[in-house]
């Protein structure tokens, strides 16, 4: 019997990790990390011990019990203890930690790893897989987690050794076949992937948007995943309110080119820097208005890793030359050191300034970083501007989306409201639950 079950993803924006098995062999899509909010036993301020990263998080239940995953001496870096939740998959329950990693170190069927784009959501505990484990993304994202490897961003615990795709290139692990095929996201190398077994073809969108650099991709990833047995979609706009016309990176240019031409002072940006064709966007239009953008060192040195020309950081310029012409700069600050703010020409004596908040961290009000930032921001006299756009397809779009492939089962995760994916006709909807297995049908087993 072909199987599905959800490691992550459910209830929460993130932390996707979906297993397919098929006479023993298995594929895992994504391998992504939950992001620390709401009731999270390791959102801020909690510290995650060095040497015991994934052992914590599987102690308190909050990575995946998947035996045969996992790289053993990950697993056996942690003192005796108790273990927070229930036995992993075909495992006993047994008295504390050693138990529980012992049952994790069982080996298992073949299993591979196939990862959608370079988040921490979906690939944040890939440096934790076991060695015979084979860890597949676009060679596009592959790029830019070298790139962040070599500028100290890198996963923790490593990077596996990474197996290359391109777009429409087939991968077989026993009896399953898996094609790789490129979806519009705001980092390179995004991909959903097509998973043929013997039950039928299930489809999984990774992260995916209609209104980015390239909608092609995405409509081209619906086309080839019409009429599939199974979708395993992402849902991240579900949760929100629906509002006016979802904004595209045409209204994210048009804000970005008016700011920078019409702020008389120094303009501060927070741009996610993964999204190389944004950067280069914004580095061409500020170029045009008379302005040289400053990255911090870290950021500048994944810049010309990946091969943005003219990247220029806070360390190239003079403090003097920046005070005596703050017009003539754009900077992008370290969210981490809001301190750095009163070493900039902001304030008395200085023209107008304004920050520019387009997709960068800290993320959005959900995150224990902003109150923080938009008060310092509020005490220097530094008005906000946020102008991004998502990186998730609308509402609107899934649905559309739906209509168009028609698949047999939908399950929505990535999303806090998956009742809100109303399936045409013909189309069950399926509300996973964690660790469960289910048929393409949508049965639970």
């Amino acid at each position: 019997m072909v199987a599905v079950e959800f490691w992550g993803g459910l209830g929460v924006i993130g932390g996707s990790k979906i297993m397919i098995e098929d006479g023993g062999h298995r594929v895992l899509l994504d391998i992504g990390l939950d992001i620390p909010s709401g009731r999270d036993p390791f959102r801020r301020p909690v510290l995650l011990r060095p040497g015991r990263e994934l052992s914590d998080r599987l102690r308190m239940g909050v990575a995946p019990r998947i035996p045969g995953l996992f790289d053993p001496d990950a697993l056996t870096a942690a003192a005796l203890g108790p273990v927070r939740g229930p036995a992993p998959a075909g495992g006993a329950a047994g008295s504390g930690w050693p138990a529980l990693a012992a049952a994790l170190a069982e080996p298992a069927g073949e299993t591979a790893v196939f990862v959608s784009h370079p988040h921490i959501d979906h690939v944040g505990l890939a440096g934790f897989l076991r060695e015979e484990v084979a860890v597949h993304a676009h060679t596009d994202a592959v790029d830019l987690l070298d790139a962040l490897s070599a500028t100290g961003q890198g996963l923790t615990h490593g990077d596996p050794a990474w197996r290359r795709l391109t777009d429409g290139q087939r991968t077989r692990v026993g009896p399953i076949e898996v094609e790789c095929v490129a979806v519009d996201h705001d980092v390179p190398g995004a991909s959903g992937y097509l998973v043929r077994t013997s039950a039928g073809v299930l489809a999984f969108t990774g992260d995916i948007r209609f209104h980015g650099h390239h909608p092609e991709r995405s409509w081209g990833f619906v086309e080839r995943a019409a009429e599939c047995q199974v979708l395993v979609t992402e849902g991240t706009t579900l949760g929100w309110d629906p509002g006016a016309r979802p904004r595209d990176e045409t209204d994210v240019r048009r804000d970005f080119t008016e700011l920078v031409e019409r702020t008389p002072g120094l303009v501060l940006l927070s741009c996610y820097p993964r999204d190389l064709e944004r950067v280069s966007t914004f580095l061409g239009i500020a170029a045009a208005a008379g302005r040289t953008v400053l990255w911090t060192e870290q950021t500048a040195a994944l810049l010309r890793l990946l091969g943005v020309a003219e990247v220029l950081s806070s360390a190239d310029v003079p403090a003097s030359e920046l005070h005596a012409a703050p017009g003539s700069y754009v900077v992008a600050p370290d969210p981490d050191d809001l301190a750095s703010l009163l070493d900039l020409p902001v304030g008395d004596g200085y023209p107008a300034p304004v920050f520019v908040h387009a997709n960068g961290e800290p993320l959005g009000p959900f995150e224990p970083r902003w109150e923080p930032f938009t008060d310092w921001l509020s005490a220097l006299g530094i008005p906000l501007r946020q102008i991004g756009c998502s990186g998730h397809a609308s509402q609107d779009h899934l649905h559309l989306m739906l209509e168009r492939m028609r698949p047999s089962t939908v399950f929505p995760i990535h999303t806090t409201a998956p009742l809100r994916l109303h399936p045409p006709t013909g189309t069950a909807r399926v509300v996973a639950e964690y660790a469960a297995r289910y048929d393409f049908a949508g049965r639970a087993r």
